[in-house]
């Protein structure tokens, strides 16, 4: 195969067709890691600004660090070493350092397509370290990625973020009917010393017969 076939995909929007390009992530981001402050929990001043760790929001806090779009990246404390834990972010928030801070150059990387391309990645392979796997910053610069044109890279971060958005809106449907389920469990059968239950059909009246 041909580098130029590699660095085409199976599957893309049909108006792009032109071979997407290597690039180091160092050469596409501005990494913000200088801005991070950690901050005990005990010491926290309460607010409403996100406080981000490697694994998602911590809590919330008085202050931000950064203010602007952004993407984090997991440096070491990881849940997840299989789906690494990569998340856009936007407006104020406050990161601790343990979560790198990665901005998109502007048109150059967009940053919902960063995430996206994270996420496709075996970032394993990347990491150091023995019971805390690290993403050392020198070598997260050095990571080769495919990309296209802005405007592809736009697209493709757009789709998946609806498919996401998608996905939550029936996540929490789906937490409705369990809990609907789980309810209806306890009171569609009646108590130990009941012969009725709380809830039944309309057309049953009879008393449940103990065997």
């Amino acid at each position: 195969m041909n580098n130029e076939k590699r660095l085409i995909p199976k599957l893309r929007f049909p108006e792009f067709t032109y071979a997407w390009e290597q690039r180091k992530l160092g050469e596409v981001v501005n990494i913000l890691d200088n801005l991070r402050i950690p901050v005990a929990a005990s010491e926290r001043l309460k607010g409403t600004t996100p406080y981000y760790g490697a694994n998602g929001i911590q809590g919330y806090i008085d202050g931000f660090t950064h203010d602007g779009e952004f993407v984090l990246v997991a440096e070491d404390g990881t849940n997840d070493l299989v789906d690494y834990p990569a998340q856009y972010v936007s407006g104020k928030i406050w990161v601790n350092n343990h979560a790198h801070v990665l901005q998109g150059i502007s048109y150059q990387l967009n940053n919902h397509f960063l995430v996206y391309r994270i996420k496709s990645m075996n970032i394993s392979r990347y990491l150091v370290g023995g019971g805390r796997a690290k993403l050392n910053a020198n070598i997260m610069k050095d990571i080769e990625l495919n990309l296209p044109n802005y405007e592809e890279q736009q697209k493709i971060g757009t789709f998946f973020t609806t498919l996401d958005r998608y996905i939550t809106i029936h996540q929490r449907k789906l937490e409705n009917v369990k809990k609907l389920k789980a309810g209806l469990l306890q009171k569609m059968f009646p108590k130990n010393d009941q012969e009725f239950p709380e809830i039944r059909f309309p057309e049953f009246t009879y008393a449940w017969e103990q065997r």
